[in-house]
């Protein structure tokens, strides 16, 4: 896995610079905060591309282990700093943490924290989703910062809205299923529109079982896409 340090005045420059300079989007890398920059120094982080394999095999994990209620530091102070950011921005919703923990490619367990905001109206949810998600996956990249800096650690939190990431993982398992069996009739492959790393992590395994297609990513950043294949 390509792995890149940065030096930068802050944690999210360092980043976004590490980010630019890989030609990744924030859901494709793992990220560690080597130097916070509280003291006065610039912040250190360290990237690391992660590729699909990975990230397939990594959600596959996290799919079949049992979700338990948070009682960690990270997701308390996840959901009290994600309140807060609520109610500054004056919607009105309440917010629940799970807790998930899988196998870390290094043989530890990793934790990851999901905290879901429901009870807003349904403009505030759009709001805080956006389009295809990229409100959200913004907001999630900015609660994980502030998380940082008060436990001198990169956490992984989640942020789902209404469950609209369970909606859009349904609505892309169903296009996935969708486009393959195009693709056994038709016997020639088809690309699909540009995702998120998760969310071509979702069809990749919604096709993993499946011996006549076979699946590939394709492309760079943001216009990373899924191409499904006819099998030989």
């Amino acid at each position: 896995m390509k792995s890149i340090e940065i030096r930068a005045r802050s944690v999210a420059e360092a980043v976004e610079l590490a980010l630019a300079q890989l030609g990744k989007d924030r859901d494709e890398v793992a990220i560690e905060v080597l130097e916070s920059g509280d003291s006065g120094d610039e912040a250190l982080v360290r990237v690391t591309v992660v590729d699909d394999d990975d990230d397939d095999a990594g959600a596959e994990a996290q799919a079949t282990t049992p979700p338990v209620e948070v009682s960690n530091d990270v997701g308390v102070i996840a959901r009290k700093i994600l309140e807060d950011l609520l109610e500054r921005m004056d919607i009105h919703a309440y917010v629940t943490a799970i807790l998930t923990r899988v196998p870390g490619q290094k043989g530890d367990i990793e934790e990851t924290v999901t905290l879901h905001i429901e009870g807003a109206d349904e403009e505030a949810m759009g709001l805080l989703i956006g389009r295809r998600g990229d409100t959200l996956r913004s907001f999630q990249f900015l609660l994980n910062l502030l998380v940082s800096r008060r436990v001198q650690r990169w956490p992984q939190v989640v942020v789902d809205v209404g469950n609209y990431r369970q909606r859009r993982q349904e609505s892309l398992e169903g296009l996935a299923r969708r486009m393959a069996e195009r693709v056994r009739q038709t016997g020639r492959p088809i690309m699909l529109e540009p995702m998120a790393a998760y969310e071509r992590r979702v069809v990749h395994l919604a096709l993993r079982e499946d011996k006549t297609i076979y699946t590939e990513s394709s492309g760079e950043g943001e216009n990373r896409k899924i191409v499904i294949y006819p099998s030989k």
